[in-house]
């Protein structure tokens, strides 16, 4: 199993290891699996430089509609059809509403711009600079380019520490709050530092790689993969409907 190079943030480290997040699971919850939402392929095609999405992502027993799962999303990202991967996880991430912000370039540069990004992965066994790449290229948020390189690192075969999505309803509003919450009921102000946040105004490598400092210590410390870790907090910290 190869593994991604991360250079962790030690504040944070400090205290992921010292306060492990509590969660009930005893094993990991499954990653959400798209089966509850059907991609109109109609209303995707203009996304792709193709004329169709791949036979291996329609959705059995729909006819025009593509079945937007983890595998599908990997597969395409394999194939090198990074457009079609590309718009099987904004569905997947529930970012429909969002494609505005996404589709900012031609599909041409976007395409161009994610090769690049799995060539960066293999070759550094990094995902540092194809999220530096994604969010002056392509202008993303940490949203997208997040759930997009967990995919692109996953099909390259990185699947024990891929880098694992972030955001706002659940893990900025409510994983950070616990944990900072943690944090501050066993501060010693005058021996340690407290941890930066997980965000910043500018989409920077720097705050996401304390996000993901914690959940690769919370995940070694159970002896889970990054991914499954994510699943877990998402599922339990999220307040009402679980779907992504």
């Amino acid at each position: 199993m190869i593994e991604l190079s991360w250079h962790p943030d030690q504040t944070t480290e400090y205290w992921a290891k010292k306060l492990p997040l509590p969660i009930k699971s005893k094993r990991p919850i499954p990653q959400y699996d798209g089966m509850d939402y059907r991609m109109r392929e109609d209303t995707w095609v203009k996304h792709i430089l193709q004329d169709q999405f791949p036979d291996y992502c329609r959705y059995p027993g729909f006819e025009g509609s593509l079945l937007c799962s983890p595998g599908n999303i990997m597969h395409c990202f394999r194939d090198q059809m990074v457009l079609e991967g590309l718009a099987l996880t904004v569905a997947w991430g529930r970012m429909t509403r969002s494609k505005g912000n996404i589709y900012t370039k031609s599909n041409k540069v976007i395409e161009k711009t994610l090769l690049d990004c799995l060539s960066s992965i293999e070759a550094t066994d990094s995902v540092k600079d194809s999220w530096n790449l994604l969010v002056a290229e392509l202008g993303w948020s940490n949203v997208i380019t997040s759930k997009c390189l967990h995919f692109l690192a996953r099909s390259s075969g990185y699947s024990s520490n891929p880098p694992v999505p972030i955001d706002n309803k659940v893990i900025i509003k409510r994983v950070w709050p616990a944990f900072e919450k943690i944090i501050a009921n066993n501060f010693n102000q005058a021996a340690e530092k407290f941890p930066q946040e997980w965000w910043d105004n500018h989409t920077s490598w720097e705050a996401y790689n304390r996000y993901m400092t914690a959940v690769i210590c919370w995940a070694s410390h159970i002896d889970w993969t990054t991914t499954q870790l994510e699943n877990t907090i998402f599922q339990e910290y999220y307040p009402g409907d679980k779907s992504k």
